[in-house]
């Protein structure tokens, strides 16, 4: 029984002593660490649209295929994936110029669906040599357009089927890889204490620490904030942000679909004494930074 009593006073002890000396109140993040880490983040999925961003600034004047019109290229819809019934597919065609009248520069950048690899692949291969057959039989057909349309860039990257065919393949490729994976907070813009309580209706007392990242681009959505209220008021900041997000949803609910989409799928969560809330195109990979970042945690 003496023995019991004894290991009992210690752990009380023990605690006291932790109390007090600061250790294991709270979960301590390092928010310097956070924000370092966080600016270099990158789209982990490819991201069709900034490549499409990309390819429209070339010299080449491009148009859109429409997935409807890909039955006339022989190319059948039902093997490409769809994600939000949207598909997963960049077709980008030069328009015909004086050049023979002749479409000479594509780039398809397209998912298979699942299963269907094979003969999605090989139906685009078809395409491509159509399209060289077609060029080959004209009279006037010069050898170094048909060259490049022998010398067609294909590649399997990130489960996407990648085609060029241009005057520069290896500078387009280049072009599409680095701008596959967009950073997440490209135009990253880190609220001052001032401005941060300003916007989410906050009071400066009632943070213990915080920190907060939205766009500087009023088309973009993304944010993320992580904030550490003061001993009770965690109930109060959290009611207000909560809020805040509810209100921000319905102002994008009109106005641009994907973003809304993000906004909607927004993650709301805690990570020890923190608030923490994500808007982006990868939310699980923002919170895996903030809790990398964790220096001391709760007890």
């Amino acid at each position: 029984m003496k023995r019991i009593i004894q290991i009992v006073v210690a752990l009380t002890i023990t605690c006291i002593l932790i109390l007090f000396s600061g250790c294991g109140i709270y979960t301590k993040i390092d928010l310097k660490k956070v924000e370092k880490e966080i600016s270099t983040l990158k789209t982990t999925k490819i991201e069709l649209s900034k490549i499409k961003e990309v390819l429209e600034q070339t010299e080449e004047p491009l148009e859109d295929i429409e997935i409807d019109d890909l039955e006339e290229l022989k190319i059948n819809k039902e093997y490409i994936a769809f994600e939000n019934k949207k598909a997963k597919l960049i077709f980008k065609q030069e328009k015909k110029n004086d050049i023979n009248d002749f479409s000479l520069i594509s780039y398809i950048i397209v998912k298979p669906a699942e299963d269907k690899k094979d003969l999605l692949e090989k139906q685009i291969d078809d395409y491509y040599q159509n399209r060289l057959k077609e060029y080959s039989e004209k009279e006037e057909a010069k050898p170094e357009i048909k060259k490049q349309l022998e010398n067609v860039f294909k590649k399997e990257y990130e489960g996407y089927l990648i085609y060029i065919s241009s005057k520069d393949n290896d500078k387009i490729w280049k072009l599409i890889e680095e701008s596959s994976h967009s950073l997440l907070f490209e135009n990253a813009k880190e609220l001052s204490l001032e401005d941060f309580t300003k916007q989410f209706s906050l009071k400066e007392k009632e943070i213990s620490e915080y920190q907060a990242v939205v766009s500087s681009k009023k088309e973009e959505s993304s944010m993320y904030i992580v904030i550490r209220p003061r001993d009770g008021k965690v109930e109060p900041v959290k009611k207000r942000l909560d809020q805040y997000m509810k209100e921000y949803e319905k102002k994008w609910s009109t106005y641009l679909p994907e973003e809304y989409n993000l906004i909607k799928n927004r993650m709301e969560t805690e990570v020890g004494s923190y608030l923490v809330y994500i808007i982006s195109r990868d939310n699980e990979a923002v919170l895996n930074t903030i809790k990398n970042a964790v220096m001391k945690k709760d007890e």
